[in-house]
């Protein structure tokens, strides 16, 4: 944009000096190319220079210095572990509204770090701030434009329609699903561990597979069983998401110039075609699904097949309650589904599985109050598991102090003011849970402990609604918040009850680059069966 821009400035400049000057000196291109050369390299130093240390509203915002005159802190953050430096900055300054860093080419970025700030972009100008279009072209990429990426009209018109499919009354009904699933994640677990005294198991893998499962069955009644087989589906799918280094090169390169339609690399091509396969497969369960609903006029109730989020949504739909056209329910229910409600929920399993390992009398606690809670040999209900006090802390507690979203960026639509700080409409803001999650101001000088009886007695700033961001708050929160929350602690109840879990002794890296917080090379504990 900048060089069109100082292109058509210096056309502009050279007819004008030919027209009313009689100008000959030189050639034409030859003064057209000078008068380029330096509007351009003026206009890239202002940008980069001038602007964010001498002229941006934002330069007194406090935040780190020490950032490179070129690239700001780009470099420190793609090297750091995941948000390392941010937590870092927030504890420099715990008690300002915002941290101002500087990214690629000294751009301004801000995270929030109040709950009030929090609150103000969230719920009070939540439409005032759109995702950026490097976020649609990177993510959409993988998951189609749905409902992650409506703004304003267009969003509050999807959410109404997906508020009745994703009722707390509909996510209930979706437990036994969720037991059987687990059940069988034990079962394979079981057969791995044999009687063997502390079995090493690397549990993300089989935890990944498990929730893929469960997102199979329970938002589109289809059978993937990636955790005994491999199906059409569960391979491209893992091939569009578990991206080789090359396939991040692709993908990072893809933000800013798209290149995925003509790159001619493996990597890439298969890329391409997972992700065709994945649509083609969707497309034709969607309208077998649409075909079953009009033939067959039962109740969804009568089974367990009929009970996926999609029946509902389809069924609404042939009643005449809410037009959803094809690429709305690929885009909103199906794709957008797997990418936010597999993966994150795995990785919080698996944190909570470290947590463990690591805390022996919390696990014992836990596995005591479920087995009081919960009948040997019976499936747990709602209820129980909503009345399981430490097994709701302790979820808490993994969702705070392992917050699974590393980062969620936001760009202002149009000029805003945020807690008295004006903000030019082109401002990138950062909702980093972790911030708040780890921020002593909020949660009390024991933040950094691992304490699930926090939550009885939780410090004035921390009862804020705003204070915990493992969901997002306001109008966009995650449409998928009671499924994850209630998958998470399903898989919790029976993973406890069956096995006794130990730390292998090694420290866990957070690994690098990944949009949600996964240890590096996996989770290895060792697995004793009960």
């Amino acid at each position: 944009m900048d060089a069109l821009l100082c292109l058509g400035l210096s056309a502009t400049e050279v007819t004008g000096l030919r027209r009313y000057q009689g100008y000959e000196v030189a050639p034409t291109w030859q003064i057209c190319l000078s008068l380029f050369i330096l509007q351009y390299f003026s206009l890239k130093f202002y940008r980069i220079v001038v602007y964010p240390t001498c002229v941006s509203p934002l330069r007194r915002v406090p935040g780190p210095k020490d950032g490179h005159p070129l690239i700001g802190h780009a470099y420190k953050l793609f090297t750091a572990s995941p948000t390392s430096l941010q937590v870092a900055w927030m504890r420099a300054d715990p008690k300002a509204t915002f941290i101002r860093y500087l990214s690629f080419r000294n751009r301004e970025t801000l995270i929030l770090n109040s709950p009030q700030a929090h609150r103000e972009v969230l719920q009070t100008n939540c439409y005032a701030f759109v995702k950026p279009a490097f976020l649609k072209r990177v993510i959409g990429d993988m998951a189609g434009h749905g409902i992650m990426f409506t703004e304003g009209d267009a969003h509050k018109r999807g959410r109404r329609l997906l508020v009745g499919p994703f009722s707390h009354r509909n996510i209930k009904r979706l437990l036994p699903i969720f037991n059987f699933k687990a059940k069988e994640m034990v079962s394979v677990l079981s057969k791995i561990v044999g009687n063997e005294y502390q079995h090493d198991v690397e549990v993300t893998s089989w935890l990944n597979k498990t929730t893929l499962d469960i997102i199979g069955i329970a938002v589109l009644g289809y059978q993937l069983d990636a955790l005994t087989s491999h199906s059409a589906f569960s391979d491209a799918y893992n091939t569009m998401f578990e991206l080789t280094p090359v396939g991040n090169m692709i993908a990072a390169v893809n933000a800013i110039v798209p290149v995925r339609s003509w790159l001619p690399l493996k990597a890439n091509f298969e890329f391409v075609q997972a992700k065709k396969t994945v649509r083609t497969l969707l497309r034709q369960h969607i309208r077998r699904r649409k075909q079953e609903i009009l033939d067959v006029k039962h109740s969804l109730d009568t089974e367990n097949s009929h009970l996926d989020l999609l029946s509902l949504i389809l069924k609404e739909k042939s009643e005449g309650l809410a037009q959803w056209t094809e690429d709305e329910i690929l885009g909103n229910v199906t794709i957008s589904n797997f990418l936010q409600g597999h993966e994150t929920t795995a990785g919080a399993c698996a944190w909570a599985l470290h947590a463990l390992s690591l805390n022996g009398h919390m696990q014992k606690r836990l596995r005591d109050e479920i087995n009081v809670s919960v009948l040997e040999d019976t499936d747990p209900t709602v209820e129980q598991i909503d009345g399981a006090p430490f097994l709701n802390n302790f979820v808490l507690e993994v969702l705070r102090f392992y917050s699974p979203a590393i980062s969620t960026p936001r760009e202002a639509a149009r000029d805003v003011v945020i807690c008295g700080q004006f903000l030019p409409k082109g401002t990138i803001i950062e909702i980093v849970p972790a911030i708040l999650a780890m921020n002593p101001t909020v949660w009390g000088p024991t933040v950094d402990q691992f304490d699930p009886d926090r939550f009885d007695n939780l410090p004035q700033e921390a009862r804020d609604p705003y204070a915990q961001q493992s969901f997002i708050s306001g109008p966009r929160v995650c449409i998928g918040k009671s499924f994850a929350l209630l998958e998470f602690r399903a898989l919790l109840v029976h993973l406890v009850r069956n096995f006794e879990i130990q730390s292998v002794g090694n420290p866990v890296e957070y690994l690098r680059g990944s949009p949600s917080l996964r240890p590096a090379g996996g989770l290895h504990l060792k697995v004793t069966k009960i």
